[in-house]
């Protein structure tokens, strides 16, 4: 089963973009990076992914930190790299869902 936690930072970015910045803050690199399914690995085998808005939908930007172990992993990880992401980025943190 897979578990994922959903951070919404109202910022305006491409999918390439975030994800270089959420790699930068969290010091490390981005898998398959022009590639549709770019992610970035965490240590205990979760993985955060972007989505973006489509043409014509407006913001927010969508970070879903995903989790196999379990929902309060998942959650605890998102937790994590929201006060990671607002320290080094400065991004609009909305909330979390999860």
């Amino acid at each position: 089963m897979i578990f994922t936690a959903t951070i919404v930072a109202q910022i305006q970015s491409t999918k390439p973009d975030a994800l270089q910045a959420i790699a930068a803050a969290l010091h490390t690199e981005v898998h398959n990076p022009s590639g549709a399914n770019a992610y970035i690995a965490l240590a205990d085998g979760g993985r955060i992914e972007v989505e973006i808005p489509k043409f014509g939908e407006s913001l927010p930007l969508t970070i879903d930190v995903v989790n196999t172990r379990g929902a309060s992993e998942a959650r605890a990880a998102a937790a994590t790299l929201l006060d990671v992401l607002h320290r080094a980025t400065g991004w609009e943190i909305a909330h979390l869902h999860g």
